[in-house]
């Protein structure tokens, strides 16, 4: 099968099994505004915890998808880690995204769950890395929360 996350990829390609299996999760409800303030009032522990809780939350439909222990263990890896958050991110965001493609709903944008990593990862730049950790902390990442968990609510709220 060609690569189910896809943006393109047509989910009607699915058989009807496949779909039924593919559609359970155990995500739950959370409030948008409570994700962003716990993510400001921990540094991002809060999201990194909660969100790599998601994980293990969704089908692993593909083999190299990950549960929680794993998405969230290898973010302590040092210099690993730099290549695991961006995995991190678009594989929960993918993986979201096709949940919601499934029930014909509207998709997170794909290119949030790029930036945020681009901006950890350049916040080790001297000079420039104070200007992407603050724009990343207070900005992307609470736009992202708010959008992503918005749709995990959707999804929850109609298992």
């Amino acid at each position: 099968m060609e690569n189910i996350y896809e943006q393109n990829f047509d989910v009607k390609k699915i058989s009807a099994e496949n779909k039924k299996k593919y559609m359970k999760h155990s995500l739950t409800t959370f409030p948008p505004a409570a994700s962003i303030i716990l993510h400001i009032i921990t540094m991002g522990i809060f999201t990194m915890i909660y969100y790599g809780l998601k994980h293990g939350q969704l089908p692993k439909i593909k083999d190299d998808d990950f549960g929680a222990g794993k998405a969230i263990g290898f973010l302590f890896i040092p210099f690993f880690n730099f290549y695991w958050i961006f995995r991190f991110w678009i594989g929960l965001i993918d993986r979201v995204n096709l949940q919601l493609k499934l029930r014909n709903m509207e998709v997170v944008p794909r290119g949030l769950a790029i930036t945020i990593p681009i901006l950890v990862v350049t916040s080790i730049i001297p000079f420039i890395g104070y200007l992407t950790t603050i724009a990343n902390y207070f900005i992307v990442t609470p736009i992202t929360l708010a959008l992503l968990q918005s749709s995990i609510n959707k999804l929850a709220g109609g298992k």
